[in-house]
């Protein structure tokens, strides 16, 4: 059986626990919607002057990270406040959909 435990405002991460009577085990998860999040990095993708600006104002953002992949990707041991660590998995094929430009970083 499925119970809801809340959901962060801030976040939209909804958590839930699952029970299963036959094997008496309790197991906790989260779930978050981030289409828009998601939809909102592809339009900066393609967007020139956005990269443009944020290098002139020294401010250019690389990627967009929802908050339930950083609890992710922290339960499978990635440093989250290590720039390098989120640069390296940002730069994977399976995430090019997180970063705001075309561009490589380093």
């Amino acid at each position: 059986m499925r119970y809801f435990l809340g959901k962060d405002p801030i976040s939209g991460i909804s958590r839930y626990m699952e029970y299963d009577y036959l094997t008496d085990t309790t197991t906790e998860y989260a779930e978050s919607d981030i289409s828009h999040e998601v939809e909102a990095s592809k339009q900066l993708q393609n967007n020139d002057e956005f990269w443009k600006q944020g290098v002139k104002d020294e401010f250019a953002m690389y990627a967009h990270i929802p908050a339930i992949l950083l609890e992710k990707w922290a339960m499978e041991g990635v440093d989250i406040n290590d720039a390098k660590a989120l640069i390296k998995k940002v730069n994977h094929p399976d995430y090019a959909y997180l970063r705001t430009t075309t561009k490589r970083h380093a």
